[in-house]
């Protein structure tokens, strides 16, 4: 049976399947596409690691290295946070970064990544909309990102340790779960997600004290601040945690391990992310990363990476997805609209007191 096509802002509109590239001809039938101007040498990449540079290597980085002979070297970060302070730097070498789009908006006002050229990049046309002028730029009319995935960060439980389903943000207060529970400890979304447990909007917040209040009554719930995906996965996998906020695709695969685990999204909602693909301003290679862009938006590579390799929704609106894929990878209009995507000027213009709020709770 063939997939339904997703337009995110309109819903189940189409059944058609646009390949990426140019007059709806697949990059894969036509791989001397982009090709103008000479792409050759070595690329570096840096990426998140573990699984997500695994999936990456094997289901982008390989058929890019076969399509245009480019060895790409590939390097990976722990965190978002410390992967802008290197791009911010800029004393590597780095030609195309993975940065979360919360992290695009101090990047671009560091000036340290470059504009996209979109005309080396023609499938970008099939990103999302809400990626094309995303929140997390700076609106000045140029594009530099390119969104790869998205997802939401809401709450994964162990379904054998855990009867009642929780429903709710607050079930993480139960009695019961006490020294069972983690929570993402990087600021943002720690403050974002306390916004979202007191009623606010994550992009106009009126009451931060209710927030840290209510961070400060979970806190005595929690084992731990897990601070990577990999941390997380392991704790769940040794059953040392049983409920923690937690990444879609991260619980698909622990679920394909055998860990009984499930993701479920609270009744309030969540915090929505995107994860991207830029040009450092530090690139030396900046033709063979167009391409390396342009290959991971392709409709194809893109299905292979998140259906096989990441387990989250693609950033773009032409993969052809069952509808059993696209529940499993909350790739739908409904689960679209639960995420609400954080503000990069915003969050920007507020880093400094979340931070603050973040510190206090944590040490506590």
């Amino acid at each position: 049976m063939s997939g339904i096509k997703i337009d995110l802002q309109s819903g189940w509109s189409r059944r058609t399947v646009i390949k990426a590239g140019i007059g709806g001809v697949s990059l894969l039938a036509t791989p001397s596409l982009l090709r103008a101007e000479e792409i050759g040498g070595e690329l570096y990449l840096e990426t998140f690691g573990g699984e997500y540079s695994e999936a990456l290597t094997a289901y982008v980085v390989k058929p890019f290295e076969e399509r245009y002979g480019v060895k790409v070297r590939v390097g990976t970060f722990g965190g978002g946070a410390e992967q802008l302070a290197k791009v911010q730097a800029g004393n590597d070498r780095i030609d195309v970064t993975s940065l979360n789009g919360q992290y695009m908006y101090a990047a671009i006002k560091a000036n340290s990544v470059l504009p996209l050229r979109l005309e080396n990049i023609p499938n970008f046309a099939n990103q999302s909309e809400s990626f094309r002028k995303p929140t997390y730029e700076v609106g000045d009319g140029k594009n530099y990102s390119a969104g790869l995935v998205w997802g939401d960060t809401s709450i994964a439980y162990n379904t054998e340790m855990i009867k009642e389903e929780p429903t709710s943000w607050n079930d993480l207060l139960r009695p019961e779960l006490k020294g069972r529970v983690s929570m993402y400890g990087e600021a943002d979304t720690l403050v974002q997600t306390g916004a979202i447990m007191t009623g606010q909007d994550i992009n106009d917040m009126k009451d931060l004290a209710a927030i840290e209040a209510k961070l400060m009554e979970l806190r005595p719930q929690l084992l731990k601040f897990w601070n990577s995906g990999s941390e997380a996965t392991q704790l769940f996998a040794s059953g040392e945690i049983w409920i923690a906020n937690f990444w879609r695709g991260r619980v698909n695969k622990l679920a394909e391990d055998g860990v009984p685990i499930k993701y479920v999204v609270p009744k309030e909602g969540s915090v929505g992310w995107v994860d991207c693909f830029a040009i450092p301003r530090t690139c030396k290679n900046q033709r063979a990363a167009e391409a390396f862009i342009y290959t991971a938006l392709d409709a194809e590579v893109m299905k292979n990476f998140v259906t096989k390799g990441i387990n989250y929704a693609p950033a773009t609106t032409n993969v052809d997805l069952t509808p059993q894929e696209q529940e499993k990878l909350g790739a739908t209009p409904a689960i679209f609209k639960t995420a609400a995507f954080p503000s990069s000027q915003y969050q920007a213009a507020h880093q400094a007191e979340w931070e603050l709020i973040a510190t206090r709770v944590k040490g506590s």
